[in-house]
Formats: C-alpha cells, structure tokens, sequence
C-alpha cells in the first residue's frame, strides 16, 4: 500500500512539475500537451467569489483595527498642528497690532507684554473653543507665545509673562464659557 501511494505521488509530481509540464508524453511523433496553465485560470476563476468572500472581510477587519489604533496618535497630531497655527497667527496679530513691535526682531519687556496681551485676546476671540481648550485656555496661549516671541535679556516670566496674563484676564473670557456660549447658540 506504501510502494503504491509513493508511485502515485511521484506520478503526480511529474505530471504536475512546472519544467515538465508542457510536453507529458510522445504518441507515435506526435507530443502530448498538457494545458496546466488554463487549468489554474480556471481554478483562479472559480475560486474568486468564495476568496473574496472570505478574505476581503478579514483583511477590511485588520485595517479598521489597525486605523483604530493609529487614530488617537493622528488625531492628537492635528490637533497639536491646529493650536501650532493658532498660535502662529496670534503672534502675527500681536506683532502687527503694537507699534514698535518688529517681526525677526528682539523685543523688549514694554513691547512684548502688549504683544502677547493682544495675540492672546484676538485667538480667544477668533479660535474654536477646543482648539483654544487644547492650547490650555488664555494662560496656556500666553504661555506658548511667551515662548514663541524673540525677547530680549532682561525679559523673564515674572516682568513679561504675569503683567501680560493680568492684561489678558481683565478682559477675556475663558476656554469653558466660549464652549458653553457655543453650546447655547447651537441649540
């Protein structure tokens, strides 16, 4: 039984071996072809429905899973590139909106606590609540543009930063009352 199961696999193995597959046996000196080629066609056509059927389902689950583990790390990325323009607009403003305020240049402690004042008001003003939220509300602007503006050596957290989020809190509202203020108009 083990002799005939061997010669029937090594029959098969000859019969289906890529390098001896096209001519299988000669009758008289004619060749005799074997189309093992159309027959994978023909097999790769009949089996297309239940592959497809099977497998784009599983392959559709591993890249919704793999999305779903990437989404927080993009959404966090746009976010963050989100408040990083904010921010770069609110510099803009507070620059253009003081005078003697200079882009490319070092400013001084009497300029910079304006400039951070009036770039902070006009982002509570004009940005989205959650991309304002996401910054950390009017101190956390302050704070950024703070770190964003070119000062000179004597400009510190203490003269700079403190009279400038004074300035800021005398006048702006909060992160919180502009969502909820967008949450009542909305309905």
């Amino acid at each position: 039984m083990t002799r005939m199961l061997l010669l029937a696999a090594l029959a098969l193995a000859y019969v289906a071996s890529p390098a001896l597959a096209a001519e299988v046996a000669t009758v008289g000196d004619k060749a005799v072809i074997l189309p093992w080629g159309d027959w994978l066609v023909a097999l790769a056509v009949s089996l297309r429905e239940p592959i497809l059927t099977i497998l784009l389902p599983i392959v559709a689950a591993y890249i919704i899973q793999a999305i779903r583990k990437v989404y927080p790390m993009a959404a966090l990325f746009l976010t963050q590139r989100r408040v990083e323009m904010m921010l770069e607009a609110g510099v803009g403003y507070g620059l253009n909106a003081v005078q003697g305020a200079t882009k490319g240049k070092t400013l001084s402690v009497n300029v910079a606590v304006p400039v951070i004042a009036k770039g902070t008001q006009y982002l509570v003003d004009t940005a989205p609540p959650a991309v304002i939220k996401a910054a950390g509300g009017a101190d956390g602007i302050a704070a950024r543009m703070f770190r964003k503006l070119d000062l000179d050596d004597h400009a510190s957290e203490q003269n700079v930063l403190i009279p400038a989020q004074v300035q800021i809190g005398a006048g702006t509202v909060t992160a919180e009352e502009l969502r909820d203020a967008d949450w009542m108009a909305r309905g």
